[in-house]
């Protein structure tokens, strides 16, 4: 990757961090500053918890039967990785099958008819397999919790602060993905772990990016960037980690478990399309344009180009000269631009985004607009769950544009005026208080 240019000439190159410029007047603070940050997000989780336990009551005490249980994503996971540990990998894929197992461990499966299908490529069982080496609550906790370990450690690597730390913690979509047992919070830690480790170990990032592919639908977008930033060695560790996964999954389980995958992605695509699924809690413009009652083949024109434009800010972020932080958060913002499968708990990468941007702004000052823009994006899970219900109109699919608006501005403002000014590096943030 070409570094960037460090002029000799520049104004600020040899200043200290406390003095590089902050938007806003020094005397006059930002009304979004630290101690209201910290009361917001206090307030947002002190009310999460309350509905948690509130649920937790309803479930446990008062045995609501309308009440999913918790961690109930990670039951096909759980239910797949049994099948595969007992010699039927291959059967992981096929609904009656799974359904049998899932029913066993959640009874009120049975009473609904109700089934969660494996979604997952073939590699994704031969990592996951080993879940299933534990009882399935037992299983589930340690996966919801060490996944959202894994995602706060990896917020803060990006911005080492506590503050950062508690917001991640707090996130209102990592809280939603741990509480369903999703894999998004591992996706989101594979993602901005990545990115940390490109420049300096870009064979491991390479292997994270790789592993990205459990979900191939937010991955397609990294080896575009590694292309166009001619990041070789990582683009070909990317490239053979999911070759080699491909390959041992192939001889674990078959090569039919790849022709069951793209079956099932087939079966929920038309779900998607036709069936009772969630659009609500879908922030795609797949999903905006079936909320207005729109075609399914102008649904699909719209995401078409929506990935057409996010493939372009990619291009455009990683073959131009900017600043790391900037091209890591195009990327981000950019791969849930792409697919028209996608939740409200994939969204936990809206932290990855916030971080890498804030990461960006503390080096080198916020501009107008910016903290209220990644604030909307940390309430923004909650969005599909009070709002979009309510009001048929999907919106949080332009809320990521309008942000990736907010990264390609502030790239082409520091090409015309700063574009010699060094980007920090982390360790320079440890002193860096929030203005």
């Amino acid at each position: 990757m070409r570094p960037l240019a460090r002029h000799a000439l520049s104004p600020t190159w040899n200043r200290p961090l406390a003095e590089l410029p902050v938007a806003g007047p020094r005397r006059r603070p930002h009304w979004l500053g630290r101690r209201r940050v910290r009361i917001y997000a206090a307030a947002v989780l002190a009310c999460q918890l309350l509905f948690a336990g509130i649920y937790l009551y309803r479930l446990y005490v008062l045995r609501h039967p309308g009440l999913s249980p918790l961690a109930l994503d990670f039951l096909p996971t759980w239910s797949a990785s049994w099948l595969a540990l007992h010699g039927h990998g291959g059967e992981a894929w096929q609904l009656d099958r799974l359904a049998a197992i899932e029913q066993s461990i959640v009874p009120s499966l049975r009473e609904t008819g109700g089934q969660l299908p494996w979604l997952y490529p073939p590699f994704a069982l031969l990592l996951m397999q080993p879940v299933a080496l534990l009882p399935y609550p037992l299983a589930a906790m340690i996966w919801s919790g060490g996944t959202w370990l894994c995602f706060v450690a990896a917020i803060k690597a990006v911005v080492p602060r506590g503050d950062a730390v508690f917001l991640a913690a707090a996130f209102p979509a990592a809280l939603l993905a741990a509480a369903m047992g999703q894999s998004s919070l591992l996706t989101a830690a594979l993602a901005a772990t990545g990115l940390m480790l490109l420049r300096r170990h870009p064979v491991a990032a390479g292997v994270c990016f790789g592993l990205l592919f459990i979900k191939p639908h937010l991955a397609v977008l990294f080896p575009l960037a590694l292309l166009c930033g001619r990041a070789w060695r990582a683009l070909a560790a990317l490239l053979v980690t999911v070759a080699t996964l491909l390959a041992l999954s192939a001889i674990a389980f078959g090569a039919d478990a790849l022709v069951s995958f793209v079956a099932n992605v087939g079966m929920m695509a038309r779900y998607v399309e036709n069936g009772p699924a969630p659009l609500a809690r879908m922030p795609t413009f797949f999903a905006m344009a079936k909320l207005s009652h729109a075609p399914v083949a102008l649904a699909y024109a719209l995401q078409g180009a929506s990935a057409l434009l996010a493939a372009g800010i990619v291009v455009l972020a990683w073959t131009r000269e900017a600043a790391y932080a900037l091209r890591a958060a195009a990327l981000i913002g950019a791969s849930l631009l792409v697919s028209p499968y996608l939740y409200d708990y994939d969204l936990t990468w809206y932290a990855v985004f916030a971080a890498w941007l804030a990461r960006h702004a503390l080096a080198r000052g916020w501009r107008a607009g910016e903290r209220q823009c990644l604030a909307a994006l940390w309430l923004m899970p909650l969005a599909g769950l009070l709002v979009v219900s309510r009001v048929p109109l999907q919106f949080m699919a332009l809320a990521t544009l309008v942000a990736l608006g907010f990264v390609m501005v502030r790239m082409s403002h520091e090409r015309r005026e700063s574009p010699c000014l060094p980007i920090a590096d982390e360790a320079d943030l440890r002193g860096r208080r929030w203005p």
